[in-house]
């Protein structure tokens, strides 16, 4: 586990499995000798723990992402999920970026109370995003909500569509002591429909009251960065399980999450304290093979 020093406490970089080039063989016996050996890895997770409130650092990145995107191409995509996660974006600076060229957009809806528009127009207001900027689900079946969000998505001139399924430049994302992120929740249907190329997802599940939409994983790891935001003592197992690729191929949405370009997790002191007893666990295993 690489940890180094930074204004929060400290910075985790969770790695690929290295790639190990082998000795090449030919035809026959001949058995060439390799004149040199070495690892190829790429950072997967970003891990960030704060020592108590994050909003401001959320805005940080939030802000960057936006004014750099602005600039290159003349617009920002934000998708945003419901709760503390948007609610952080009230604490922007209101010279942040030019709020006029922000889209916003959902992770995820429940149906039919729609808090998550709630929230977001609450969020838009704040930011000084226009409101014909904000584009949350329509109303109607969740189906038929899902196909028309789904060509929301696969159209709009300020996401990239280049690729498979539509590349939002950013995905703020909550986590639940589960696992779940958006309405992804563990062993459902719609986390065992990653992989399939679906865009918005239709469900029902108790663990979100009922009927919803939601993002695929698909449309998740697409996004150029996404911010995992996990704290509090109550998800502490399950940042371990998720940081550590301590699970099963279903059972912890959150550990499957990862960006096109950067995934950011935001934790605490009390979220992170169960993966830093297992990398202890791990530092002294390496030593005593040394």
């Amino acid at each position: 586990w690489l940890r180094g020093p930074a204004s929060m406490l400290a910075l985790v970089s969770c790695s690929a499995t290295a790639l190990v080039l082998s000795p090449a063989r030919r035809a026959g016996n001949l058995q060439m000798l390799a004149v040199e050996e070495f690892a190829i890895s790429k950072e997967i997770k970003s891990v960030r723990v704060f020592d108590g409130e994050y909003a401001d650092d959320i805005c940080d990145e939030v802000a960057a992402a936006a004014r750099a995107c602005i600039a290159e191409k003349g617009s920002f995509s934000l998708c945003i999920p419901g709760g503390s996660v948007v609610a952080a974006l009230a604490q922007m600076p209101a010279d942040a970026f030019d709020a006029s060229k922000v889209h916003l957009f959902f992770a995820n809806e429940k149906i039919p109370s729609y808090p998550c528009k709630e929230g977001g127009l609450d969020a838009a207001k704040k930011l000084g995003v226009p409101e014909a900027n904000v584009h949350a689900f329509g109303e109607g079946e969740p189906a038929a909500v899902a196909e028309s969000y789904s060509s929301l998505l696969a159209s709009h001139a300020s996401i990239d569509n280049s690729g498979a399924v539509p590349s939002v430049d950013m995905l703020l994302l909550g986590t639940g002591p589960d696992g779940h992120v958006g309405c992804l929740f563990p062993d459902s249907a719609e986390i065992k429909a990653s992989r399939a190329g679906k865009v918005v997802l239709a469900g029902n599940d108790a663990r979100a009251d009922g009927d919803f939409v939601a993002i695929s994983l698909d449309v998740m790891n697409a996004a150029k960065c996404v911010i995992v935001s996990a704290a509090g003592a109550g998800r502490a197992e399950m940042v371990a399980k998720a940081l550590a690729g301590n699970f099963g191929p279903f059972d912890c949405p959150a550990g499957l999450v990862e960006a096109e370009e950067e995934t950011l997790w935001f934790t605490d002191k009390e979220s992170i304290a169960v993966f830093d007893e297992f990398a202890d666990i791990e530092d002294e295993d390496e030593l005593e093979e040394e």
